[in-house]
């Protein structure tokens, strides 16, 4: 029905609405302008025709039959008493170039005076105007307020036609009431109004005699669609509900395939289709096989044969063939049964194909016996091994891989013994001669020859990870040695333990965490038995993913079982555990089983935050370009898995704009000590996400320097100075890993490296007229913050802003309304509509519109932190917006946050390449959920600065 609708009713409806629109927006339109158009030409016409009644009495004078005198008394005469129109009272008028009035039939009072200042009510003189007309085109049409016809008190809308009459400077004209041509039109749109009524009435009845068959029509044709379709899924049931494999040829070609002949061969039914079945069979089968099978109709009976896989594999099969007609044609059914298991060879107990298709590990099965050949790999262990096909790798040894002699033989060995191996890490020697570290699994199994040694195998290459590891591992252990806090026990970092009865509601949990002022609690069952965790973040997520209320009891809520840990296991032990299980909080008991508090991995991380001097001492130790990309390094192995752990948001920026702040420190430092001391006081500063310290795995550079005025003879040296440094600190800060501006807002840009003074005119430039480019300059600029140097100058920059921003109060209604209508990223129907990816989402631009309204409010409110939560809270605190709003807001932000930097370790950990872009089918339900409540927020606090600043759409 609903494809009916779209086909034959909505069409019928427009057509309907399509003439009735017609008919008022373009035929009455159209009429009322010819008519218009009719009634300008009749006074034009009209006034010609008085015209040449003075021509006729000027030809007289010249003729001299009459003198001017008497030509021009007799002319008056003959027009004044000129009629026309329904009541014969429309006239003509005769004024001089002056304008002095000749005659005018209904106004003898003006006959003989000036009319220079003579005002129509509207101030409009009307009469010079109609000199000004003749003078500029000798004819032409005026509007005015005019008396109607002889009714002096009844002043209305006129138009006029003037033309000039040259020989004796007079000026003649007529005019039609504007009501009149109003009374006219309105009568004749009446009229057809009526006839197109009446014509949509008929059409309608018409399209609904038509919608009445069509319905009729479209019924019949579901109903057999319908029961075709019940046909078509039985006989597709049947067929797909078979154990084994169905394939229809037709002239030899495959024309249907099963889900068993898919899984059977891998390739799926389109990959099939339209193939000859002997491009499927292996060339291993005898010669009688391959030429029965190469006919286009097959011999009905049942043959032994070997089909061959996508991947290079063999699949033993028992085929049936039977013959049947189809439309007229003769086809083959063929029936086609897995006989490997049965027979014990070229088996695995893995289903291959589910495996490869999910997981992007190397599958293969091999012989370990003197033979020692492989027998199928898929694509993924074909690469792993080094090789460039199967083919290759079918001549190798799977034991000669293995470089080591002593793991080669007691891989062998434990493999004969156990019967299986499990997750062994050993190093190989690929086919290109390179040396990598994989991680096998192994089954032993027997071929059809008891002697027969194969073994079916999964191997994974984890030489990258082993590699991160083992520099994880070097950093921890150099942090070791500096009383870092991840290696210290839990016990020194416990909160108290509270408890709750299990019967109580989430209201009362809620409220005993606010009265607490704790982040967790335990819920009991008679103050002995311990049945849960109930966490902040439990309330956040469960209650919104389950859509409970507060009356609903507790448990519903908690997490289960709770994680236990002993008091003397260090934080990092902790951490792991928290990760491995996805929870933020573990129970401390002592040896004896007492409990002894609550570890928090928040604390812990706030901890690490706070003692984060441990990797910037070394920053600030480096001496060449090599040790600050090893510090780097570094800072990214730290904060990767802080980052996996959940380690909240402001800490991990704090984290990385310290690094950041710290690396840019020591490249001046080194600078300076190469070119010498700086010829005046400067600040360098960051600007953008760098100013803010909301930095991520994927921040370019925004920065720029401000130096101190010098006298006009030492300008050059300084700019010169300033500037070497700035493409110094820049260039450096590429090579370590902060890739360039594409806009080239850096310090090496001659624009962005200048004086206090020159700053101040960009800023006051900026915010004095508020255009496009400017706006987009100050969403950059206006996060700015000291890094290095004299703060006094940064200081000096602020405080005229200040003021500027208080002498031009349009600046930020301007900010405010790019605030209002930046674009959202959106949800429908779960899935993210964004400019490219309908399964994606920019999650840099999804967070723009919460920085620019942070940055807008404060700085209307003189707040100078440049941190998109500091700014919020001190907007909270300052009561500027509710604090409801605030959380709101903050909670939405920190979600999104946490987004991005999730997805770039992801997509680090996978060695792609690191986007903004989240795809949205990794999401689980809850979180895809949580993104949609974030982002239709976001709407909502624009219409908020829309409402504050009195923005009008």
């Amino acid at each position: 029905m609903r494809k009916f609708s779209l086909r034959i009713i909505l069409p019928s409806i427009l057509s309907v609405l399509l003439f009735i629109l017609t008919i008022f927006f373009i035929v009455i339109p159209r009429f009322q302008e010819n008519i218009m158009n009719g009634k300008r030409e009749m006074i034009k016409e009209l006034t010609n025709s008085a015209w040449s009644i003075l021509a006729k009495y000027e030809n007289d004078e010249r003729e001299g039959i009459l003198t001017r005198e008497e030509a021009q008394k007799t002319a008056i005469s003959r027009i004044q008493y000129l009629r026309y129109g329904e009541e014969n009272k429309d006239y003509f008028w005769i004024t001089d170039m002056t304008p002095n009035m000749i005659m005018h039939p209904f106004r003898k009072d003006l006959d003989g005076k000036d009319l220079t200042d003579f005002k129509d009510p509207h101030g409009k003189r009307l009469f010079v105007e109609f000199v000004n007309t003749v003078k500029k085109s000798q004819q032409g049409y005026v509007d005015y307020m005019w008396q109607w016809k002889d009714d002096l008190l009844h002043i209305v809308p006129k138009l006029s036609y003037v033309k000039v009459f040259k020989p004796w400077n007079w000026v003649i004209g007529t005019g039609i009431y504007i009501e009149d041509v109003k009374r006219e039109i309105s009568t004749l749109t009446k009229s057809m109004l009526w006839i197109s009524v009446g014509i949509s009435i008929l059409i309608a009845f018409l399209l609904m005699y038509i919608l009445k068959q069509s319905l009729n029509v479209e019924k019949k044709r579901i109903s057999a669609e319908n029961d075709l379709h019940e046909s078509k899924e039985k006989f597709r049931t049947l067929v797909e509900a078979a154990t084994e494999g169905i394939l229809m040829l037709i002239d030899g070609k495959i024309s249907f395939s099963n889900n068993v002949i898919n899984k059977m061969t891998g390739y799926d039914s389109q990959e099939l289709a339209g193939r000859s079945l002997i491009e499927i069979i292996s060339r291993s089968n005898n010669e009688n096989i391959l030429q029965t099978f190469s006919q286009n109709t097959i011999k009905e009976g049942q043959y032994e044969l070997n089909i061959g896989k996508k991947n290079g594999g063999l699949t033993e099969a028992l085929v049936t063939c039977s013959t049947t007609v189809f439309y007229g044609q003769t086809v083959n059914i063929l029936v086609i049964k897995d006989i490997s298991i049965d027979k014990g060879i070229n088996v695995t107990t893995l289903d291959y194909q589910k495996l490869i298709n999910t997981l992007n590990i190397g599958f293969f099965k091999a012989r370990i016996d003197q033979k020692g050949r492989f027998l199928f790999a898929n694509e993924t262990a074909i690469r792993i091994f080094g090789f460039e096909d199967f083919k290759q790798l079918s001549e190798v040894h799977l034991l000669g891989l293995i470089s080591d002699h002593e793991e080669r033989k007691a891989l062998h060995n434990d493999l004969l013994d156990k019967g299986f191996i499990k997750n062994k890490i050993v190093k190989i020697l690929n086919g290109k001669d390179q040396t990598s570290i994989v991680a096998f699994s192994l089954v032993l199994m027997t071929g059809e020859d008891s002697e027969d040694l194969i073994c079916d195998g999964i191997v994974e290459d984890i030489t990258l990870q082993q590699n991160e590891k083992s520099q994880f591992n070097n950093l921890i252990t150099e942090l070791k040695a500096k009383d870092f806090i991840l290696e210290r026990p839990v016990k020194e970092y416990l909160n108290s333990i509270h408890t709750l009865d299990a019967d109580s509601t989430i209201q009362d949990a809620v409220e005993f965490l606010l009265r607490k002022k704790t982040e967790a609690l335990l819920l009991t069952r008679n103050e002995i038995d311990y049945l849960g965790i109930i966490t902040k973040s439990d309330i956040q997520k469960r209650i919104f993913a389950l859509n409970l209320k507060l009356d609903n009891p507790a448990y519903l809520i908690m997490s289960s079982p709770i994680h236990f840990i002993s008091e003397n296991e260090i934080v990092l032990e902790a951490i792991r555990i928290c990760r491995l299980n996805g929870i933020n909080h573990l129970i401390v008991r002592n040896e004896t089983g007492v409990l002894k508090g609550v570890f928090s991995i928040n604390d812990a991380f706030h901890s690490v935050v706070n003692s984060q001097s441990f990797y910037l001492t070394n920053l600030s130790k480096a001496e060449t370009v090599d040790d600050l990309q090893q510090c780097f390094k570094s800072l990214q192995l730290l904060t990767k898995p802080l980052i996996r752990n959940d380690f909240p948001v402001q800490y991990i920026t704090k984290i990385i704009s310290a690094f950041s702040d710290a690396a840019i420190k020591r490249i001046i430092e080194l600078a300076i000590i190469d070119q010498g001391e700086p010829p005046a006081k400067f600040s360098f500063i960051c600007l953008g996400s760098e100013g803010r310290k909301e930095e991520t795995f994927l921040t370019d550079q925004d920065n720029a320097i401000i130096y101190e005025d010098v006298q006009i003879e030492k300008e050059e040296i300084a700019r010169a100075y300033f500037l070497k440094l700035g493409e110094r600190v820049c260039n450096t800060l590429n090579q370590i890993g902060y890739s360039f501006c594409l806009g080239n807002i850096m310090a090496k840009n001659p624009k962005w490296c200048a004086p206090v003074s020159v700053w101040q005119k960009h800023f006051i430039s900026w915010i004095a007229t508020p255009e496009a480019q400017n706006l987009l300059d100050a969403s950059v600029f206006f996060d700015f913050r000291g890094v290095y140097g004299d703060e006094i100058l940064v200081d000096r920059l602020r405080a005229l802003i200040s003021g500027a921003i208080k002498e031009s109060p349009l600046f930020l209604y301007h900010l405010a309304y790019n605030t209002s209508v930046t674009r959202c990223q959106q949800l429908s129907s779960g899935n993210i509509l964004s400019d490219k990816h309908i399964d994606s989402i920019d999650l840099k631009q999804a967070v723009i519109p919460i920085i620019m309204l942070a940055r807008t409010y404060a700085l209307q409110n003189n707040i100078w932190k440049t941190n998109t939560v500091e700014r919020l809270n001190s907007l909270k605190e300052n009561q500027i917006i509710a604090e409801k709003t605030v959380d709101d807001i903050v909670f939405g932000y920190n979600f999104l946050m946490k987004m991005r930097f999730r997805n770039q370790v992801e997509l680090l950990d996978s060695h792609e390449a690191v986007t903004n872009i989240l795809n949205t089918k990794k999401l689980s339900t809850i979180e895809l959920n949580l993104l949609k409540k974030v982002l239709t927020n976001i709407p909502d606090y624009q219409i908020k600065i829309k409402t504050d600043f009195k923005i009008s759409t």
